[in-house]
């Protein structure tokens, strides 16, 4: 039944409106009810107070009991009020009404007329013990003579007459409420239904993009918390559709990167089924082959690496170590290829040592990665630049060539898996095009920062940082050195 949002809205509210209306109505009844109820004591009280003096002039004998009486018909006719006269004894002497003689000379016991002859003004409503059929309202009044209680007066109204004169209030109240409501549910239902419609709509289009379609959006112009989640939602959408097209553009350039070298592999092989195959050639394809096979190991095994990394898979192993000394030895490493290109290094080490804390196993990967590039896209003759600071509780790496550089349309990309800004070369550069992105994951995992500046015909510089070992052992060894 409430299987929907707009459903379990609009009955929520109704229920709440229903609760308020009907504790409202009850509570104004009553209000009113006690008001005029109030009002009708303080009328019957006004008028016994001042028969309260008649009655004083009679018992002194300054007027006569028809006058007495008549005064007492005369309330009975205004406020529909049956008039009892008691003395100190509680029996009745006289009455508003001729009707209402039998009760002279009848000695009431009822509880109420203790309190009065003891001097107390009483007001209460119900029955009134056997003396009427049904519910009045009565108020009791003590006659003083010389500081002393010798007589009362009692007057009972009905009180189905209040009531008669109430239902016309009470119809005003209970209309009022049924149009209120009325017109609460039609806002609710349109409220509810506000509410409801963008949730459907982004439902909607979840449905459409969980088939494939990510370029659906919500339109919604609201600026409440549903326009700010449907914002979210086309957020949401966006960086989808981003995942889409990297998730195809990684896919396309795997299969590339696969297919080239596995054709190559293939073309030899064939070669190598040849008989008539010079036995020289032979050996020049196998080396070939291997070449190939090694090419296609390290892709691998970087795409596996670089996966493991972004789903937090990478544990590091977090040791204080020398970073200058981790530099000279990468350094050495690559004496080969840096003797190839007759390419100079130079390195300053504003500190030495400087101790970082970070996996030296990925942070070595780092400065060889970056190294790496660093000569792949210099001429022979050109210059390599490895510099280490510290500033602000960071150590501080840069790495800078004299190679071609890097156009900054292509500076924002350069971190994306198989990225190559320079297509035309991109076959005749080694590499599999994984390891900038592998140096910004390992830097990431880090909780550090990186950053690349480049100009086209002066080179390239990449600076990342690093935290420091413990402050006081470090401070010690820059001053030591």
């Amino acid at each position: 039944m409430f299987n929907t949002v707009f459903k379990k809205l609009l009955s929520v509210y109704l229920i709440v409106i229903l609760i308020i209306f009907t504790v409202l109505a009850v509570s104004m009844i009553k209000m009113f009810e006690n008001y005029y109820f109030e009002k009708r004591s303080e009328a019957l009280i006004a008028e016994g107070q001042k028969l309260n003096s008649t009655v004083i002039k009679y018992l002194n004998n300054q007027v006569t009991y028809e006058r007495l009486e008549m005064e007492m018909e005369s309330i009975e006719r205004f406020l529909n009020a049956k008039i009892w006269i008691i003395d100190k004894m509680g029996y009745v002497y006289g009455v508003s009404s001729k009707s209402e003689t039998k009760w002279i000379g009848r000695q009431l016991t009822e509880g109420d007329i203790v309190s009065v002859l003891k001097g107390n003004i009483i007001a209460k409503r119900g029955s009134y013990d056997t003396y009427f059929g049904s519910p009045v309202m009565t108020v009791g009044i003590p006659i003083f003579i010389n500081g002393k209680v010798e007589n009362g007066i009692f007057m009972h109204s009905p009180i189905y007459e209040i009531k008669e004169t109430l239902k016309e209030t009470y119809k005003i109240i209970v209309y009022s409420m049924l149009i209120s409501m009325i017109i609460a549910v039609v806002l609710l239902y349109f409220i509810s239904e506000k509410i409801s419609r963008p949730i459907k709509e982004m439902n909607k289009i979840t449905k459409i993009i969980a088939s494939g379609e990510f370029d659906k959006r919500v339109t919604i112009m609201s600026r409440d918390e549903i326009g700010q989640l449907a914002v979210s939602f086309n957020n949401m959408a966006e960086e989808l559709n981003k995942l889409e097209e990297m998730r195809k553009g990684f896919i396309a350039d795997v299969s590339h990167e696969l297919r080239t070298p596995l054709t190559l592999i293939k073309g030899y092989v064939k070669g190598l089924m040849d008989k008539e195959i010079a036995e020289e050639k032979r050996g020049e394809y196998l080396d070939i082959i291997y070449k190939e096979t090694d090419r296609l190991t390290e892709l691998i095994n970087n795409l596996l690496d670089l996966s493991r990394m972004e789903l937090g898979k990478n544990i590091l192993n977090i040791e204080k170590f020398d970073i200058n000394e981790l530099i000279r030895r990468n350094i050495i490493n690559y004496s080969n290829k840096l003797e190839e290109k007759e390419i100079n290094v130079e390195a300053n080490f504003k500190y030495d040592p400087i101790l970082v804390m970070a996996d030296k196993e990925s942070i070595s990967r780092v400065i060889s990665n970056l190294v790496d590039n660093g000569i792949k896209f210099m001429n022979s003759g050109g210059s390599l630049f490895i510099s280490t600071d510290v500033r602000e509780n960071k150590a501080i790496i840069s790495i800078r060539d004299t190679g071609v550089g890097i156009p900054e349309e292509d500076i924002n990309n350069i971190w994306q898996r198989f990225y190559k800004g320079d297509k035309s070369r991109s076959r005749k550069v080694k590499g599999t095009g994984l390891g900038l992105a592998i140096v910004k994951e390992i830097i990431k995992n880090h909780n550090e920062q990186i950053w690349v500046k480049s100009r086209i015909g002066e080179g390239t510089e990449f600076t990342f940082t690093l935290k420091l070992g413990d402050k006081n052992e470090e401070r010690r060894e820059l001053l030591n050195n």
